[in-house]
């Protein structure tokens, strides 16, 4: 049975869009590449306006597919990771990703460090926001100092090597799981990378109190959209809680104790229609929100969640305009390494999220490893063997035939 909740579908996207409202008074419309040849610095406002686009049009692809079940993620995070992969293509394929992010020309290295200056990154006993990024690099492989350098500067990532995929693994799933608190545990397996020669991996980790806790409150009757469900509720009097209703929603902020984060409860009147409209209903209920600060005494009564959700998300960048760089034979990743363009590319993009929310609090994380593969030698020709065939054992020394058949249904050939 689906349980609860539908609607939570947009929460942690939103706690990290509240992180960075202030933008949100700028156009939703995507970015359009830069015209100038040479790289200009961006400002903090800017690069948050090209990573919230990058976020409502990655959540928009998994609602395509996820409308109708429970989920978590952090574009946030992705768009982290991607950043550092893009640092290493060239050519097509970093049109392309520049594109989709936003990023045409730009130099974000010095904004991105002025991002991470101005979010309320830290830890205490009550809250904490960490952002942390590393890639792997197999020992021995040509890749190029300068890029090692950039990652490691702009993006405070670590550069560790690994000479075995075990090893690999095991550093990548114990990274994840310290940065994450212990939320992600194992992001990788051994099944899920091949002959892999670089895994770029962003963490973000999340925990806060409320202001004012919940106390638990009897279960309620909530609507799934096809039936009621029994959900485990939790309550709380209070007036710092912000609320405004519109004729398509109604939203309600709750404030996080020693941050500027909030989460952000978004209740479209009609729930079939968020596949169309979830953007026009994020933007116009974080703007609202935004200018508005009312001063009644709410009585805010919901479910508590628990929400995980791991995903490849290379289809999903895929229809976003991302490609090249995951076929072998035309990604270039050559700014990455020493190496012919399309030898080495992406095979996957594996990304996890994490949000559990209860009366006293909420914690979440997200970590995402991008899989960069040398790529099989490239063929000159392609064969399907799809139809019947005959087969022999033949010695070409002799020219003796010395085994003959046919097949014409190998589902039976077993």
């Amino acid at each position: 049975m689906r349980t609860v909740l539908v609607l939570m579908a947009l929460v942690f996207l939103i706690i990290m869009l509240v992180l960075l409202i202030t933008p949100f008074k700028q156009s939703n419309q995507l970015i359009q590449p830069a015209v100038t040849v040479e790289a200009k610095e961006i400002t903090v406002p800017e690069l948050v306006s090209r990573i919230n686009n990058f976020t409502l049009n990655l959540y928009g692809e998994l609602l395509k597919e996820h409308w109708n079940r429970n989920i978590v993620v952090s574009p946030f995070n992705v768009y982290i990771a991607l950043t550092l992969l893009y640092e290493g293509t060239n050519g097509s394929t970093r049109t392309e990703m520049g594109n989709v992010m936003g990023l045409t020309n730009v130099d974000v290295c010095k904004a991105y460090q002025q991002l991470l200056d101005s979010l309320p990154i830290g830890i205490s006993n009550e809250t904490a926001l960490m952002i942390a990024n590393a890639i792997w690099l197999k020992q021995g492989f040509p890749f190029k100092t300068k890029y090692i350098e950039t990652i490691s500067k702009c993006y405070r990532a670590e550069a560790k090597y690994f000479s075995t995929i075990d090893q690999l693994v095991k550093e990548v799933n114990s990274w994840v799981s310290n940065r994450t608190r212990g939320l992600i545990r194992k992001l990788l397996d051994k099944d899920t990378v091949g002959d892999v020669v670089a895994v770029i991996v962003s963490a973000i980790y999340f925990k806060a109190e409320w202001v004012e806790k919940f106390k638990p409150s009897a279960p309620i009757r909530f609507w799934t959209g096809e039936s009621y469900v029994e959900a485990q509720a939790m309550e709380v009097i209070s007036d710092i809680i912000n609320v405004v209703h519109d004729v398509n929603y109604t939203a309600v902020e709750i404030p996080y104790r020693n941050t500027s984060i909030s989460m952000i409860i978004l209740i479209p009147e009609n729930y079939t229609e968020i596949r169309t409209r979830y953007k026009e209903l994020i933007m116009d209920a974080l703007s609202k929100l935004n200018e508005t600060h009312s001063k009644k005494t709410v009585w805010l009564i919901m479910p508590k969640f628990n929400i995980t959700l791991k995903t490849n998300l290379v289809s999903y960048l895929q229809n976003m305009g991302i490609r090249e760089v995951f076929i072998p034979g035309k990604a270039d990743l050559t700014k990455m390494a020493n190496v012919e363009k399309g030898s080495i590319w992406v095979d996957k993009a594996i990304h996890q999220a994490v949000i559990k929310v209860n009366e006293k609090g909420t914690k979440a994380a997200a970590a995402t490893a991008i899989v960069v593969v040398t790529s099989l030698p490239l063929a000159d020709e392609k064969i399907i063997v799809n139809k019947p065939f005959i087969y022999m054992l033949w010695d070409r020394k002799s020219n003796a035939i010395l085994f003959i058949g046919h097949v014409v249904n190998p589902a039976e050939a077993k």
